[in-house]
């Protein structure tokens, strides 16, 4: 058997790998190539920035796709060539519709299935294309009444704030003309107390200026009597002083002892009774001085009744020691 050689290996299996690349990529892309495609041609004004290889659309699913973009200057137009699977039957009537379809506005055709099922377009026939608004323009569109009303609504909220305006303008300027006159009605009638007291003032500063030596003078006397209070002997008088204050703290402590008349005075309460006792038996004999004085002077005739009554006050002194404590 004869045996094949490498190069013919080689070669088939290079051509293997590209058809099986081919058919990958066209798989990717969405293409199937393995059902017959036909041809169909469309003229566009503006092609809108459509590129070949763009997606031919039919109820959102890639049923094809743009294989060339020519542009036809006689005509002004511009040719486009698209394939479309032979799967999808296009009756006559259906268009090619030039659309966005998303916000960046990427570009596709899309299938526009007419209503006349009983005859339908053949391979290379050329179908009739028209180009719808972006979503952009959509939505300007859409926003074109919204606008207007915005505008129609700023309109009338600027002549409000304009009434307002003017109208507050008014009031402050009404307001500034009133304040202007209260103002000068309140000059014209601060005038004359006002040139009162600046005649006042211009007096006291003449009679200032007048007694000017007589305020040096005094001025040089409070300074004289400064310095004399600062040459004052401050130190010996505060040396006084607590000397006075330690004799005086040291007379309390001989007070509050039991050293001396007045600290035994305040200390011993025998001798503030015996001192009560002698106080009252001095009263006594006072007062029996006051009513027998015959008894001290002796000219009385009648001894007896004398001698009865000092043994009475005898007595009464002796019965008042005992009830003292």
């Amino acid at each position: 058997m004869r045996k094949i050689p490498k190069e013919v290996w080689i070669g088939l299996f290079a051509t293997m790998a590209l058809t099986l690349m081919f058919i990958g990529i066209n798989f990717l892309k969405g293409d199937d190539i393995f059902t017959g495609r036909n041809t169909y041609y469309s003229l566009l004004n503006d092609v809108k920035g459509l590129k070949a290889a763009a997606p031919v659309l039919y109820k959102g699913i890639k049923t094809g796709t743009v294989t060339e973009i020519e542009l036809l200057p006689e005509r002004n137009a511009v040719l486009v060539t698209v394939e479309v699977s032979k799967r999808v039957s296009l009756p006559l009537g259906t268009r090619l519709r030039l659309v966005s379809t998303d916000l960046f506005d990427t570009k596709a055709l899309q299938i526009e299935i007419g209503q006349d099922a009983d005859r339908t377009y053949r391979h290379r026939d050329t179908l009739p294309a028209e180009i719808a608004p972006s979503l952009i323009e959509n939505l300007v569109g859409d926003l074109t009444p919204l606008k207007d009303k915005v505008e129609i609504s700023l309109s009338n909220l600027n002549r409000i704030l304009e009434a307002v305006e003017e109208a507050k303008i008014r009031h402050s300027l009404a307001q500034l003309d009133e304040g202007s006159s209260n103002l000068n009605e309140l000059i014209r009638d601060s005038r004359a107390p006002i040139q009162k007291t600046l005649s006042e003032l211009s007096r006291l500063s003449e009679d200032l200026r007048q007694d000017q030596p007589l305020l040096k003078a005094s001025i040089q006397n409070f300074k004289s009597f400064s310095d004399s209070l600062t040459h004052l002997q401050l130190k010996q008088t505060v040396n006084q002083a607590e000397l006075a204050l330690s004799s005086t703290r040291q007379l309390m402590e001989r007070i509050q002892s039991d050293q001396g008349t007045l600290g035994k005075l305040m200390k011993d309460s025998s001798l503030y009774y015996n001192l009560q006792q002698s106080t009252q038996s001095l009263n006594l004999l006072l007062t029996d001085l006051r009513q027998n004085p015959g008894r001290y002077v002796q000219v009385s005739v009648f001894g007896r009744k004398n001698k009865d009554s000092k043994k009475a006050l005898d007595s009464k002194q002796s019965k008042d020691s005992k009830g003292k404590p």
